[in-house]
């Protein structure tokens, strides 16, 4: 008797129900963000990455990713002397009001309570999360200096 057993593994689709912010950020659960994992190499990236690139530099890209007239996000990775990415960065930039700004961050606590588990709070004051695989830290702040102009930095580093 030969008995065969398929499994199927289901990716939890985290990214539902959150505003469009989130998910004109994070763009997809596959990897660790918009679809890259750690070691992918620079060259693929920038084949493949649909946000604008603006610049480059030994260490780094940076995209930007506009949401609307208002708001965008800039999209930062960080590159290894191989020039394969090592660290992820996100700055959130928008003219906003203070309220808006409190709902955007709950939002990308959410998602991240959602997909990491509960955050803890470093001595910074910064959310962080833990990987489940333990593999990988995921930071967030709030940089923002007053006046009208919000910016919210996300920063996804390995152990």
């Amino acid at each position: 008797m030969l008995v065969i057993c398929v499994a199927h593994a289901q990716t939890k689709d985290y990214l539902q129900g959150h505003g469009k912010e989130v998910q004109a950020v994070i763009k997809s659960e596959k990897g660790v963000i918009r679809g890259y994992d750690f070691g992918v190499p620079a060259e693929t990236v920038k084949k493949t990455e649909d946000a604008q690139f603006i610049a480059d530099g030994k260490n780094f890209m940076i995209f930007k990713k506009e949401i609307d007239k208002k708001e965008y996000a800039e999209i930062i990775y960080y590159l290894d002397d191989q020039q394969k990415v090592n660290g992820f960065g996100i700055a959130f930039i928008e003219n906003i009001n203070l309220s808006f700004e409190e709902s955007l961050i709950d939002d990308f606590q959410k998602y991240f309570n959602e997909r990491y588990g509960k955050f803890i709070t470093n001595d910074k004051n910064d959310e962080v999360w833990t990987s489940k695989e333990g593999g990988y830290y995921v930071e967030m702040g709030d940089s923002s200096e007053g006046g009208d102009l919000m910016e919210i930095e996300i920063e996804i580093y390995k152990k």
